[in-house]
């Protein structure tokens, strides 16, 4: 019996583990797709009524007339079919399950009702093309500002970065741009319009820390940037947007991590790493792969870690710059240094600072110019106090301190207290002094590696028990935000 052109679409499980129809859906073939439903018994004004389209244009899609090539058309087609999620995931689209009910989609209209369907294992993957990527992250933003319950707590992949990185490194490279018919035309004022944008609110992060605008920058993305992804361009307009938007994204990554929302972070730079690759941009995509490598080290994945420093180091061939690659290899050294590398800390430390004193900042993308005198000594002094070795971290976080130009009020709240704790073990009053000066650069941030470090420091403070000036420093704390949320 034919299917009616009302009333649910009654496509047969069966249908989505055809060969033929998996073959369509790889290749984003709608046009076969339509024709194998319509031999399975689904009316062309059954499909047009059930994925938004006027039968006519169904017709012209089955004939080659008209071609889908739109995230949200891709998107009411697999909600209109209420396709099974591995239909989806060939298609390019991220799985969408029901709250709660595991197998059960969400019906078309589900968005409208704050209901976006919610993104799972998809945006830990690294796409395959940049017609996928821009379906994924679009997902990612859209899923993300509407607070998407499973995605805000989504847990972390160790084996994702690897994963990421190895695709990026040896992969094919991807050199085509999606090619959109509709859309609107985007030219490089719309480009130079992202850019500016992420670059406020970058300002925002480095001030006020992650949690204080990370909601609006991904509201901005997922109403702004969607749109010009999936617009029309030129290639090398494309290749600016497509870049533009990989370091929006990578900022969304660091917010996030900011925020302690380690899972949700790692996909954002998983897919800013993919969409610096459909840019064409090895310096920025090693530089997404030392971020990940940060983040690996704080959440203690050292082994993980020290391997993404050095695919950075390796990934940015003819690209390197010396600046650039002086960050990678002290992100090589923070990683062996938590890990107790000594030796192997000190190797990546002494490149790092040759690095450095080769530095040429006319030969720099913009992106690496926070990383200055201050930021290597800083990070000269994570190392040296994870190595255990006070005298030399208290020695390079005051340098850092003392060389900060104040632009970055975080890191000179990350630098305040690596000297607390370089002098905890020994001067528990100088170690307070260093603490209050960091709880005072950082009044204002809202972040929650701000808070760690914070917490950290209480308990190295806790083995001096009632010391007058450690009591003292207690009750100058208690004003901070940083200290209260630290209990």
């Amino acid at each position: 019996m034919r299917d009616s052109a009302f009333g649910p679409v009654a496509v047969s499980p069966d249908f989505w583990s055809r060969p033929d129809v998996g073959q369509a859906l790889a290749s984003r073939d709608m046009g076969e797709l339509f024709r194998l439903l319509n031999r399975a018994g689904i009316s062309q004004m059954r499909i047009g009524t059930a994925t938004g389209n006027a039968q006519g244009r169904i017709s012209d899609i089955i004939h080659g007339k008209y071609q889908v090539k739109t995230v949200d058309s891709f998107i009411r087609i697999a909600d209109g079919l209420a396709m099974p999620d591995d239909a989806r995931m060939a298609l390019g689209l991220a799985p969408v399950r029901s709250a709660g009910i595991p197998g059960q989609h969400l019906p078309a209209t589900a968005s409208a009702a704050g209901q976006h369907p919610v993104p799972l294992a998809a945006e830990a993957q690294y796409p395959a093309t940049a017609g996928q990527a821009v379906t994924t992250v679009a997902s990612l933003w859209t899923a993300d500002d509407s607070q998407a319950q499973s995605l805000v707590t989504a847990p972390l992949d160790p084996a994702a970065w690897n994963a990421a990185a190895l695709a990026w490194l040896v992969g094919p490279p991807d050199s085509a741009l999606p090619e959109h018919e509709q859309g609107r035309a985007v030219g490089r004022a719309d480009v130079d319009r992202v850019r500016s944008t992420a670059q406020l609110f970058a300002q925002f992060d480095n001030r006020f820390g992650g949690v204080h605008s990370r909601r609006s920058l991904i509201h901005y993305l997922r109403y702004e940037a969607t749109g010009l992804l999936d617009g029309r361009y030129t290639e090398n307009t494309g290749r600016e947007l497509f870049g533009a938007a990989a370091e929006a994204t990578l900022l969304a990554a660091w917010m996030s991590y900011d925020s302690g929302l380690h899972g949700l972070a790692q996909r954002y730079f998983i897919q800013a790493l993919r969409l610096a690759e459909s840019a064409a941009d090895r310096r920025l995509a090693c530089s997404i792969l030392s971020a990940m490598s940060h983040q690996a080290t704080f959440l203690g994945h050292l082994a993980d870690a020290a391997n993404l420093a050095r695919a950075a180091q390796t990934g940015l061939g003819a690209a390197a710059t010396p600046t650039l690659m002086a960050q990678f290899q002290a992100m090589e050294a923070r990683a062996l240094a938590r890990a107790g590398d000594t030796r192997g800390c000190h190797l990546a430390l002494a490149a790092a600072e040759r690095s450095f004193q080769a530095a040429d900042p006319g030969r720099d993308p913009e992106f690496i110019g926070y990383f200055n005198e201050a930021e290597l000594a800083a990070e000269l002094g994570h190392c040296f106090r994870d190595l255990g070795d006070s005298r030399q971290a208290a020695g390079h976080a005051a340098r850092a301190s003392e060389q900060s130009d104040g632009e970055y009020p975080r890191s000179d709240f990350f630098a305040a207290m690596v000297l607390a704790d370089a002098c905890a073990g020994q001067d528990p009053e100088q170690a307070c002094h260093a603490a209050l000066t960091a709880l005072s650069n950082g009044r204002a941030l809202s972040s929650a590696r701000c808070v760690a470090y914070v917490r950290d420091f209480r308990q190295r403070l806790d083995r001096f028990g009632d010391l007058p000036a450690v009591r003292d420093f207690r009750d100058q704390a208690a004003q901070f935000a940083l200290w209260t949320k630290a209990a």
